[in-house]
């Protein structure tokens, strides 16, 4: 992490945006859910697509009942309330995919995730994570689970890890070859599993059986030669004690190479929304190609007095030519190209952020799982999981750190360095010319500089998984009734440890003054102690500098689960239609987050105040480490009454049922609350069925919203009262009207857009639950008369209240300017100067925010025989479509922002897959349809250029061999055509939407082997 960044401002949309980094100071300028494409919905009627986990695996009745994701009680069919997704193992392998996170994200009812090796990281602080977006609502939203049972987080207890605070799961920890099937239901899950479950549940399912041993490798390369993905596994599998046991396991590496954005024909264009030059411009932002800031320099640019190039103090040739170091230390023109306002310039020699921008980050990981199951007795079975998993992943590049006017005063940390005329690494050449233009009796000048040559910006991230889950279930009988149960207990402990090469300040000025007699280091220790002088012009310096003004940061993050559940269930008693099911349970969880910066970000106490602040080593503010604990103890109980049954010959009631659950959680920190869920299920007739819940679910606040100390923080906005936001906004004219009210033209330029601005940011002790209350209807067709097809269409109303918010820069400015009742609390929260530029800004965590989703979700699955293509050859389609109706985020009463028709929520989205099957002959494709979009759904049509982008259709296709002896070749293309993304994206937010089409076409090669 540095200290003083530049923005690249390239909004993603997401309603979480990450927390913004480093010094930057200016002192200018559902009862419906879209199965996914390869997905099998709930209700197939393939016996291949069962939903059954371990425990119904085990169950010794006749009647074969099951145990759907959403609901503990067995039962005869796989019908649920809740529409699902269902993926099996093979339609994974079919399409190629390494990650769990790549399934569900490339379908969609799965908004951008909130975390994934695409873009730029977190550094050491969390890079190549993989978190899911369910609906858009955010990944602390969407309750993750291995077998029924939660998964310990690994997200970092901190402001500064990669996504927001919650309980989420890296999906990089789960190995895919173990994968028997995904299952993912929408809203209702929450009273069946508890706290988090607000947008859905989704429920991985590992292999409890398989008998032999198989390998597994797979290859992938891009068309341009890079970006190259390699897998390599194997699972064994068997039985013992005469079929009573089953031991299966399973092994997998991975390794996938990363992109910077050169490495891309689109992102290295440099496209950038700037303020036009033209005043007549219908636009407030137009797309400038070859962006560069020519105010910054990589290796140096001289002036005369303490001020950036461009304002007259400038050391010029003969000719006038604004002059600047290259990379031997020679002076040379600088070109600032076509200027936008006083940072941006289009093209010209400028710096350019794009060779310091990840582009993907390279992700290794070693995987690691085991199941164990054994019949103690013929109604007594044991049980046991463990996982292991070791995810590395890297951020290539970030920016480096700055010594400019921009950022402080000349001879502070972040400020241009004064340098003298005598400097020993300055050009004969260099020194006539700058002393010519030096002020009479000046023997110095001064020098802004971008340092990539002493960090180059790369913060790697480890992440280890433990898990341990063991435990008992059966069977018994009560009088007439067979009863089931289950016991299980699990431990789950998550390791990150961070490592960047961050620079040392008090060694950087040593060097930069020339390893001067009797000078001290800094207390903490570099990577080299031997002190080397800085050369500050050009990019000469050797590896003996950089070690001796650098060290390594290591912050590390701990995360614990303990959890125990208990659960009864059966027939409760019969009635005129059936037996009515029950379960009851009761729960005991304990978690636990301890984040340490390490000695190098948590800075310098003062040795005679313990309590003063701390004083950093290098650029980075000093950093807080976080610790918390809660445990909750719940109980829950379910119901499922048929009221009428198909046997009873109802006219026009085929089946009628109803269901009913409901959990009470008794939270250590936040006290005690209700979740439930009422539904139910009408057939007229055999071939139609109408489904609908209502849910009431919660989220309990995470550790870092609750215990997070008052942090100093440097961040970025979009001040609603700069020019090239004042036309943005629920209500435009109020924005204006408020802005100009605090004295602001209406021509202002914020400094807070593109450089970071001081800060603060606290936890709050007193943080509720979030609330959310859903609804969802729907309707499922699988007619008689076409046994393969099935098709469900369902409408999911989302609203949450009370959601935890960290109300960042950004959120408070609009909270304040967009406001009807201005000046209001948020304002209080900001502090601008005199100039009006923000200069502080206070912010924290709030049950403040609110979120509404409503969508329609149609899935469609048809499996036919289809002898004419050959004698045992079939087909299978499956298709998948969202239109978002709404998708909407509010801070207070004031603050509305739409995400509905943004990149990433376009209103219009689907996938569609078909599958040819004929003996051991393979071949699918599948499309992606991503709809058309706006740049900011809020702003008028004239606030970009380019403002909407282009609905696009990406393809993939495969085929695949498999032989008489078990071998298997998979050929796979992604991005078949080679679509590019619609221009002028990643401008303006679509980086991971839009990522196949910056990648271009890509290859896998993958091959099975077992016996």
């Amino acid at each position: 992490m540095q200290s003083c960044t530049v923005a690249i401002r390239e909004p993603q949309h997401d309603l979480h945006p990450p927390f913004a980094r480093g010094r930057r100071l200016a002192l200018f300028t559902s009862a419906g859910i879209a199965a996914l494409a390869v997905s099998t919905p709930a209700f197939a009627q393939d016996a291949d697509d069962t939903i059954v986990d371990e425990q119904a695996a085990a169950a010794p009745e006749a009647d074969n009942a099951i145990v759907v994701t959403g609901s503990r009680i067995r039962r005869p069919n796989r019908d649920t309330l809740e529409p699902s997704i269902v993926v099996n193992a093979d339609q994974i392998e079919e399409r190629g995919l390494t990650n769990v996170g790549e399934v569900l994200n490339e379908q969609p009812a799965f908004g951008p995730p909130a975390s994934s090796a695409v873009g730029g990281q977190s550094g050491s602080f969390g890079s190549g994570q993989s978190f899911i977006n369910f609906f858009g609502l955010g990944s602390q939203r969407t309750l993750t689970l291995v077998n029924s049972r939660r998964y310990v987080s690994s997200n970092t207890a901190s402001i500064f890890g990669p996504v927001a605070a919650g309980s989420q799961v890296d999906l990089n920890t789960i190995p895919t070859l173990m994968v028997d099937r995904l299952e993912t239901i929408a809203v209702g899950g929450a009273p069946i599993y508890g706290a988090d479950a607000i947008a859905g549940t989704v429920n991985i399912i590992l292999k409890d059986r398989f008998e032999g041993v198989r390998f597994d490798a797979q290859m992938g390369i891009a068309e341009e030669g890079d970006a190259q993905e390699y897998r390599l596994g194997a699972m064994v599998g068997t039985s013992f004690a005469d079929g009573r046991g089953n031991v299966v396991a399973a092994v997998e590496y991975n390794n996938t190479e990363g992109l910077l954005y050169t490495d891309r024909e689109r992102t290295a264009q440099g496209l950038f929304y700037a303020a036009p030059n033209d005043p007549n411009s219908p636009f407030d932002n137009v797309v400038i190609s070859d962006r560069r800031i020519p105010i910054l320099s990589e290796f140096g640019a001289p002036t005369t007095a303490d001020i950036v190039p461009g304002f007259g103090f400038d050391i010029t040739d003969g000719s006038g030519n604004t002059l600047v170091f290259d990379a031997n230390g020679n002076l040379t023109p600088l070109d600032f190209g076509e200027r936008y306002g006083v940072v941006n310039s289009a093209g010209g020699n400028g710096f350019s952020l794009l060779p310091v921008s990840n582009l993907l980050s390279p992700v290794e990981r070693y995987l690691g799982a085991l199941t164990a199951t054994y019949d103690v007795t013929d109604s007594i079975t044991a049980f046991l999981e463990g996982q292991y998993a070791n995810s590395k992943g890297t951020e290539l590049r970030s920016q480096p750190v700055y010594n400019t006017w921009l950022f402080d005063d000349a001879g502070t940390p972040d400020g241009n360095l004064i340098v003298p005329l005598s400097n020993p690494f300055l050009s004969d050449e260099a020194r006539a010319t700058i002393g010519a233009q030096l002020p009479a009796g000046q023997d110095f000048f001064y020098l802004g500089r971008a340092n990539t040559d002493l960090i180059a910006g790369e913060g790697s991230s480890e992440v280890e998984v433990y898990r341990v889950v063991a435990g008992l279930r059966g069977d018994f009988y009560l009088g007439s009734r067979n009863l089931n149960w289950e016991v299980s207990g699990l431990y789950g402990r998550s390791r990150t440890e961070g490592r960047s090469r961050e620079l040392v300040q008090q060694n950087f000025e040593n060097a930069l003054a020339g390893c001067p007699a009797g000078a001290d280091s800094s207390p903490i220790a570099t990577i080299s102690d031997i002190c080397a002088p800085f050369n500050p012009f050009g990019n000469q310096n050797t590896q003996a500098v950089a070690d001796y003004v650098t060290t390594i940061a290591n912050p590390t993050a701990t995360n614990e689960q303990y959890d125990f559940i208990a659960t009864i269930g059966g027939d409760l008693f019969n009635i005129w239609s059936g037996p009515v099911g029950f379960s009851i349970g009761y729960e005991h969880r304990d978690e636990s987050a301890d984040f340490d910066p390490g000695a190098f970000f948590f800075g310098q106490p003062d040795p005679a105040d313990p309590d003063a602040p701390r004083t950093q080593f290098g650029r980075s503010i000093p950093i807080d480490p976080v610790s918390g604990s809660y445990n909750t103890d719940e109980v829950f109980g379910e119901l499922q009454i048929p009221l009428v049954s198909p046997t009873m010959d109802v006219p026009f009631v085929n089946l009628l049922e109803a269901k009913g659950a409901i959990r009470y959680v008794d939270n250590s920190l936040t006290g005690g609350d209700i979740t439930w869920t009422a539904g139910g299920r009408w057939k007229p007739v055999e071939d139609f069925a109408i489904r609908g819940n209502f849910t009431r679910s919660i989220r309990a606040p995470a550790i870092t919203e609750l215990f997070n100390p008052n942090s100093a923080i440097f961040t970025t906005a979009d001040d609603p009262c700069d020019a090239r936001f004042i036309n943005a906004g629920p209500n435009p004219a109020q924005r204006a009207a408020n802005c100009a009210a605090d004295g602001l033209p209406a021509n202002f330029t914020s400094n807070i857009v593109d450089f970071t601005t001081r800060g603060s940011l606290s936890g709050n002790t007193e943080l509720e639950n979030e609330t959310a209350d859903s609804w969802t209807i729907g309707a499922v067709f699988t007619p008689t008369f076409a046994p393969g097809l099935t098709l469900s269409v369902d409408w999911v109303d989302i609203a949450l209240e009370g959601a935890i918010q960290s109300v960042n820069a950004e959120g408070t400015l609009e909270a304040c300017y967009d406001a009807n009742d201005f000046p209001n609390s948020a304002c209080d929260r900001i502090d601008r100067d005199g100039a009006g530029q923000v200069e502080f800004i206070r912010t924290g965590y709030l049950n403040v925010a609110s979120y509404d989703y409503q969508g329609v979700i149609a899935d469609l699955r048809w499996t036919e025989a289809t002898p004419f293509l050959g004698a045992d050859s079939r087909i299978s389609l499956r298709g998948s479509y969202q239109y978002i109706d709404k998708l909407e985020q509010q801070v207070g009463t004031g603050d509305l922002s739409t995400f509905r028709g943004s990149p990433g929520y376009s209103k219009h989205q689907a996938t569609v897959g078909v599958t040819y099957e004929n003996n051991g002959f393979g071949a699918f494709t599948q499309i992606q349809y991503i709809g058309e979009n706006v740049v900011d759904p809020d702003a008028a049509p004239t606030s970009y250029q380019f403002f909407e982008r282009d609905e696009i259709v990406y393809m993939d296709a495969g085929i695949s061999f498999r032989t008489e002896n078990d071998f298997t070749f998979r050929f796979i293309v992604e991005n078949l055509f080679d679509r590019s993304a619609p221009y002028p994206a990643p401008t303006g937010g679509g980086l991971t939407t839009y990522f196949d089409g910056i990648m271009g076409r890509y290859f896998k090669v993958a091959a099975t082997f077992g016996f």
